[in-house]
């Protein structure tokens, strides 16, 4: 189809998440919501309850191929990947997305463990883990992952750009210490530019709100299939997170069609300590 015919379109690679409605259900939702089309991939089959993760069933490397060639061969202005499953399904993600890094943004969420999950249960290998830091990484345009996924940044020094989520100065300690501050910070390093970290005041009563790092990555790769610049897209998905989660009521996140656009409302110049607040 003509892309002058369709509308703007995304391919996502991730997980099935029937029960909760985190993985391809919410990278789904958002497409929907920001009036975008999106072609799914699932990589794996899951099933999670509010106790956590407690089964992934990994689909066969061919399938997960055939998915994204599929969606690929009808158009699509930018990829969004998620949960891979194991090394296999990640080998064929890079191999069938390397001729498209120069041609359409990717958009990777790099996530492995479930925040909760049955013991054992993960949505990545360690071999897995590995292969996609190795070789993923350095062909996308942005990674989005927490702070715990992030580490010492050493695993992403060959990612053009990364979008650190809840990158608080130091959350070890704040783990450790029980304390945490009044606002979250998500910090975006860009090969080149100095680090602009981002803070918005902190809400109560979300940490139980599932799949809001799908639909924070989710919304980034909608923008940017809209030619919309990075920090901008990045920026606007931020505050519609908000938007999205000052909403919540039932501890199921909403997305929904937003005011907020792309260049509007942006911040002004990053102070003295290097931060803007959104």
């Amino acid at each position: 189809m003509s892309a002058l015919l369709r509308p703007v379109t995304i391919l996502c690679v991730g997980g099935n998440d029937i029960h909760m409605g985190a993985g391809l259900q919410t990278d789904l939702a958002v497409a929907k919501a920001l009036g975008c089309h999106a072609h799914l991939a699932p990589t794996m089959h899951t099933v999670q309850t509010d106790d956590g993760l407690q089964s992934v069933d990994v689909l066969d490397r061919e399938a997960v191929g055939r998915s994204m060639l599929d969606g690929l061969s009808d158009g699509v202005d930018a990829v969004k990947v998620g949960a891979l499953g194991n090394e296999l399904i990640a080998e064929v993600v890079v191999e069938i997305l390397d001729p498209w890094r120069d041609i359409l943004p990717i958009v990777f969420d790099p996530v492995s463990q479930a925040s909760k999950s049955k013991t054992g249960v993960c949505l990545n290998t360690p071999a897995g883990v590995q292969l996609a830091e190795q070789r993923l990484l350095p062909m996308v345009a942005l990674a989005t992952p927490n702070s715990m996924e992030y580490g010492s940044g050493k695993s992403y020094l060959e990612c053009p750009a990364v979008l650190q989520k809840g990158g608080h100065a130091d959350p070890f300690l704040c783990f450790e210490s029980d304390a945490q501050p009044d606002y979250i910070s998500d910090v975006l390093h860009v090969r080149g530019r100095a680090a602009l970290e981002m803070r918005h005041a902190r809400l109560d009563n979300i940490q139980a709100v599932h799949g809001t790092g799908c639909a924070l990555s989710s919304l980034v790769t909608c923008y940017l299939a809209q030619d919309i610049e990075l920090e901008n897209a990045v920026i606007t998905a931020l505050r519609v997170m908000q938007e999205w989660l000052g909403n919540t009521k039932d501890g199921i996140l909403h997305p929904q069609a937003s005011e907020i656009l792309p260049g509007t409302r942006m911040p002004d110049q990053r102070d003295a300590d290097g931060h803007i607040w959104l």
